[in-house]
């Protein structure tokens, strides 16, 4: 199946009860600067889009924080943090 939301941040997968669908950086409690998020695509109609699709599938919704800040520097994602899709060196 070809993903919904063209995005890093976004995840799928078929789980024992049909489809999961959601935001990791959602899910981190992430935050980003407008830039930056905009960079990625998540711009308000986007941001509509992906919590519509959450609260479908999975009843509930969790997106990143929008900040006016320039924040960049937090918005990048650990290497262990988003371990099911960036492979570690050390395990």
């Amino acid at each position: 199946m070809e993903k919904l939301v063209k995005c890093h941040y976004w995840k799928e997968y078929q789980g024992l009860n049909g489809w999961t669908m959601f935001c990791s950086a959602g899910a981190f409690s992430k935050k980003f600067s407008k830039s930056f998020a905009e960079g990625l695509g998540c711009t308000e109609e986007q941001r509509a889009a992906c919590k519509k699709i959450m609260e479908t599938n999975m009843g509930y919704s969790a997106l990143p924080e929008i900040v006016d800040e320039n924040i960049e520097e937090m918005a990048t994602p650990k290497e262990k943090e988003l371990t099911p899709t960036i492979k570690n060196k050390d395990t």
